[in-house]
């Protein structure tokens, strides 16, 4: 794919790949590259017509799409970026944040767009992105076909900054504080590679009508259970007492939504299903709480957060935004001081997966323990043996075998058990074993990385220790398998942090382990499963003549505390050790 380049906005038509856009960050001067990519055919056109402006090509969605936001200021930009990045959040959508010297762009990933090559695209595009409301944030312009965007790490020549990339957390900043951070160019930050299920369907044009009317509007009678609960609650109306404080959460919510007049025709409904005759809630009341969402907290707009006293009063686990709010443990130093000492004062209860075996090697509660293993090396079955002899309220997510397999292998292993010794029990009962289970719960479908700690509290008990086999399996909108097992094994180490539980997941081993033995970097996701573990455990089985396994090593290969365990396990049916 081709990409225009220009220096400065009259020296234009210097096209190149895609990728020259690397070698043209640093440049101290105005430096611009098309938003459109383009195919050979813009060169042979701009060589015959000296111009692009009437140009009859193919346009092709770039890798990132830019979304420019200008304001009558550089405050104003900002706060309608952030606006713009809500918006996004709510649909679902990553981005990247710059400062461009003057306003603000935001780059989400073009695969977000459902499109083909064509020579309108642009129109689709900038209809499409109107009907969805980007277009109250951003500049509709921006999406014209010969639109030029300003390049990373270049200066803006008229306020003398450059455009830098920004942390998602530093679009909140102030200013001056943003513009300090421009005065010198920046290095590209570490960011993971933008990826999205398509949301804006462009492979029709769509037309938009021009004289919409917009009637007053309620809730309805069927509110999604996992899109803001708390806001749905809240808009069914309040008691006395709490109506204004609970208008200012909705409206807020609102204003970084929706058009202003669309805000009040809401608003407007709301107030007058909760205006009573002895408790009157004026028009007046209203229209001044909707004008404080707007210029109120001098004058950005309020915003409240899922941690504000009200919105949490209507908080519900079913929201998509739970797990994030049960995440947010930024403390200062004396909360974290107390955290130590409440730490070592209570009891941590252990276990000492080292212990049967004469060694010793603690897990705590909040540690994430990996443990890889070629395929077929009984790794599973390991785990059973460890869970049963503990008996710890028991979370285990297994997404490879059958009911009819894993309570087998409990069965044998909790009673020593032989499989014809098993079978021979259930010749001649139909239960009885079970209640010596009550402490565990066994969950045979997948699900992605993020869920997990919601169908974590959807139980009716809290467990203690949580499996899971294997980290492979989950799903994921990640292609790359490393970035999905590094998706996994991050989302684990919250799950153990913020729920204070013991975490055992299996690793698949990489295929260089096969051959020269395991180590720190041998689990699929290298380094990255290793640094969200506290400890690395490996598997490795040893067979006898006829490819039976007949004992299995086991061997810590990393771990944040002085133990080490180095064990020979002998197998005897289900029974290991």
């Amino acid at each position: 794919m081709i990409k225009e380049y220009a220096f400065g906005l009259s020296n234009r038509h210097h096209f190149g790949d895609v990728s020259d856009v690397e070698k043209y960050g640093g440049m101290a001067q105005d430096t611009f590259m098309s938003l459109w990519d383009y195919d050979k055919h813009v060169i042979d056109f701009v060589k015959e017509k000296k111009t692009l402006s009437s140009y009859d090509g193919m346009l092709y969605m770039p890798d990132e799409f830019i979304l420019d936001v200008d304001g009558t200021n550089p405050e104003n930009a900002q706060d309608k970026a952030i606006g713009l990045s809500i918006m996004l959040d709510d649909m679902c959508i990553p981005y990247r944040v710059y400062f461009s010297g003057t306003g603000f762009h935001l780059g989400i990933p073009g695969d977000s767009f459902r499109w083909k090559p064509c020579t309108d695209l642009h129109l689709k595009v900038k209809d499409e992105l109107k009907a969805k409301g980007i277009y109250e944030y951003a500049d509709s312009s921006v999406s014209d076909k010969t639109r030029l965007i300003r390049v990373v790490n270049t200066l803006n020549s008229k306020s003398k900054l450059w455009k830098i990339p920004l942390e998602l957390g530093e679009l909140q900043w102030t200013i001056a504080k943003i513009q300090e951070l421009a005065k010198t160019k920046r290095s590209t930050l570490k960011w993971t590679t933008l990826e999205c299920e398509p949301v804006f369907d462009v492979l029709e044009r769509k037309s938009i009508a021009s004289d919409k009317t917009f009637e007053k509007v309620s809730l309805g009678k069927n509110p999604d259970p996992v899109w803001y609960p708390c806001i749905q609650k809240m808009m069914d109306g309040s008691g006395q007492g709490s109506r204004h404080q609970i208008a200012l959460r909705v409206g807020a919510f609102l204003r970084w939504r929706y058009p202003e007049h669309v805000v009040r025709l809401v608003m407007e409904d709301w107030r007058e299903r909760v205006d009573l005759p002895d408790h009157p809630f004026s028009k007046k009341e209203m229209d001044k709480i909707v004008t404080d969402c707007y210029e109120g907290h001098n004058g950005n707009g309020y915003n409240y957060g899922c941690s504000d006293v009200h919105m949490d009063k209507h908080c519900q686990s079913t929201c998509r935004l739970y797990k994030s709010k049960v995440s947010q443990n930024t403390m200062d130093a004396e909360t974290m001081e107390k955290e130590l000492v409440e730490f070592l004062s209570r009891n941590h209860n252990p276990i000492d997966i080292g212990e049967p075996y004469g060694q010793k090697f603690p897990v705590y509660p909040g540690e994430v323990v990996i443990l890889q293993a070629p395929p077929k090396s009984m790794k599973t079955m390991l785990l059973q043996n460890l869970i049963t002899r503990f008996k710890r309220p028991t979370y285990f997510m297994e997404m490879e075998m059958s009911p009819r397999q894993m309570w087998m292998r409990f069965v044998m292993i909790q009673n020593k058990w032989s499989e014809e010794e098993l079978i021979e029990y259930y010749s001649q009962y139909a239960n009885g074993i079970s209640k010596d289970f009550e402490w565990l719960t066994v969950d045979y479908s997948s699900c992605y990385p993020h869920e997990i700690s919601k169908r974590i509290m959807m139980l009716p008990r809290k467990p203690e220790i949580v499996v899971v086999d294997h980290m492979g399996l989950f799903r994921s909108k990640k292609s790359d398998n490393n970035m999905k097992v590094e998706e996994v094994s991050q989302a684990l180490m919250e799950l153990a942090v913020q729920n204070n539980i013991i975490v055992f997941a299996v690793s698949e081993i990489t295929k260089s382990a096969f051959a020269e033995g395991m180590n720190i970097a041998s689990s699929k996701g290298s380094f990255r499963v290793a640094y969200n573990a506290n400890k690395v455990l490996s598997l490795t089985p040893f067979k006898d003549d006829n490819q039976l396994i007949k004992s299995l090593h086991l061997q810590s290969t990393a771990n944040r505390e002085r133990e080490n365990l180095d064990v020979h396990l002998p197998v005897k049916d289900a029974l290991i050790g």
